[in-house]
């Protein structure tokens, strides 16, 4: 709590704020969401986000839930 409030007295609200690079990086890149977008595009085969997690972690060697998945496509659209 004390560190708060200094950080309020000297930095003002902005001393509130989170400083970068707090939390969890990603791990996925933006090419790795492109890459299932242009799969969708192209293939003329349907996924779901169970598949697409496979897809992605086979090809790509990325690890990434099939929620997960489905929250990142619905927020790029």
């Amino acid at each position: 709590m004390r560190e708060t409030i200094r950080r309020w007295q000297q930095q003002g609200l902005g001393g509130l704020w989170d400083a970068s690079g707090r939390g969890a990086k990603a791990k996925w890149q933006e090419a790795d969401m492109a890459y299932l977008e242009q799969c969708l595009e192209q293939e003329a085969r349907t996924y779901n986000s169970q598949q697409l997690a496979q897809k992605l972690e086979q090809e790509r060697q990325v690890n990434l839930s099939a929620d997960r998945i489905r929250r990142i496509l619905k927020k790029g659209l």
